[in-house]
């Protein structure tokens, strides 16, 4: 049996699909960055949060990505050792902290993202543009349905946990 017969058999057939491809384009882009860049995935998150908006706190990236704090904090703490980011007192509230990509944060977010937009552009090679563009508005909406659904069950009793 070959791994792609299984796009076919689960009764998951588009979460299923989204995770395979999800893992396919991701996980060697994130070794290799680890391996040439010296960057991990914690740190990644970080940067394309600050390349998104500047200045948002640790708080703001858990929020924002769903990943748990621990693990955005080792990210931050790395980050700031490496002089990628900086930490600065909130002026409107001492208790926070607020991050800033540096110049050198910058730069190699750009050498990491043309890894990543090189990687999507051979993927969508299979795809006529107006298909790409298809996919694009589909994964769009459902991507802006996220607060709907996330409060529905199984998820709405999983977040209650937390």
């Amino acid at each position: 049996m070959k791994l792609i017969d299984i796009l076919g058999a689960t009764p998951i057939p588009i979460g299923y699909r989204i995770a395979f491809l999800t893992n396919f384009w991701r996980e060697p882009l994130l070794r290799r960055m680890e391996r040439e860049f010296g960057i991990i995935r914690p740190e990644w998150t970080v940067l394309i949060c600050l390349m998104f908006r500047d200045g948002v706190s640790s708080r703001d990236i858990c929020e924002i990505t769903e990943q748990p704090s621990n693990t955005v904090s080792r990210g931050v703490a790395s980050l700031e050792n490496k002089q990628l980011i900086k930490r600065k007192t909130d002026p409107d509230d001492a208790r926070r902290t607020r991050l800033f990509i540096t110049e050198a944060g910058r730069e190699l977010h750009d050498r990491v993202m043309a890894l990543f937009v090189e990687a999507e552009q051979s993927v969508l090679k299979s795809l006529t543009t107006q298909e790409a563009e298809t996919l694009t508005n589909l994964l769009d909406k459902m991507a802006r349905d996220v607060v709907r659904w996330s409060k529905l069950p199984p998820y709405k009793d999983l977040s209650e946990e937390d």
